[in-house]
């Protein structure tokens, strides 16, 4: 279990690494330029390839306050190489510690929603897929017809304009975020894929003025349908490049916290790490 920069949740925990890209916006895979970078060592012994670790299956109970964890940030829980058995594992863990509340995100939730046919998923398991483009827009329909008390969607990278052409009904959370990483200092990438630039006068990565429509419009829908909503980073060479901010305000929104409109940080310092 670790601690993590990822700002809408509080560690990641991933008893299974590796993935295959699949669209999109996974071209730039952090998961997998850092397992690759490592392919060889004991954490990754065959890089992204599937790296099952159940001496990490335990590991939250270990932790003593109830707590926010990311699930397979470093791969993806419904990806098929990952057997029915060993996801089962993972499940079981999560239904037998319903003080944390686990973040799962998949860009395969057909499979999810196979799962969630099966086997029905814990009162604490949040079902979430990762959406860049319009292409990708259709999982927001499979997601609905998971059975999960909450559903989630991560847009980041977001790479277009999604427009209005869908709904979000029963959609508790969206999560928005540019594309962030090194590969954003070239104006190629910055062109196709960001949310920032580079300014020829000053040098410095600034948020693209065309192109913060994209998440107002994101926005618009969250309040359409009463959707939570939580503005990551407008990306650049970090996260942190260019702030967080959308029109002079951070939207720091998520679903089952008291005072779900604060930071997560304000919400741990009031409450003393206390969930709904």
């Amino acid at each position: 279990m670790n601690t993590t920069g990822i700002i809408w949740t509080e560690y990641t925990w991933n008893p299974v690494s590796g993935c295959v890209k699949v669209s999109a916006g996974c071209k730039f895979c952090y998961a997998s330029t850092i397992a690759e970078n490592m392919k060889g060592t004991k954490a990754f012994p065959v890089g992204f390839g599937l790296t099952l670790r159940p001496h990490k299956l335990k590991d939250p109970y270990k932790l003593k306050e109830p707590s926010l964890i990311f699930v397979n940030s470093m791969s993806d829980l419904f990806w098929e190489e990952i057997s029915e058995d060993y996801r089962d594992k993972i499940i079981d863990i999560i239904e037998d510690t319903p003080q944390h509340e686990y973040q799962v995100l998949t860009k395969r939730p057909e499979n999810m929603l196979a799962y969630s046919k099966r086997r029905k998923l814990p009162g604490n398991f949040w079902a979430g897929v990762t959406i860049e483009n319009n292409i990708t827009l259709d999982r927001i329909k499979v997601l609905q017809d998971v059975d999960a008390e909450i559903r989630f969607i991560s847009f980041e990278p977001l790479l277009e304009d999604l427009g209005f052409d869908y709904d979000l009904k029963n959609i508790h959370w969206v999560i928005t975020g540019g594309e962030s990483g090194v590969h954003m200092l070239e104006d190629k990438w910055q062109k196709l894929r960001g949310l920032v630039y580079r300014d020829r006068t000053t040098g410095k990565m600034v948020v693209n003025q065309e192109r913060v429509p994209w998440i107002r419009n994101i926005l618009t829908q969250c309040r359409k349908y009463d959707t939570h909503f939580f503005h990551k980073q407008w990306g650049g060479k970090s996260p942190k490049s260019c702030g967080r901010k959308l029109d002079g305000e951070e939207y720091d929104e998520i679903p089952r916290l008291p005072g779900w409109n604060k930071s997560l940080k304000e919400v741990r310092e009031e409450h003393q790490g206390t969930l709904l």
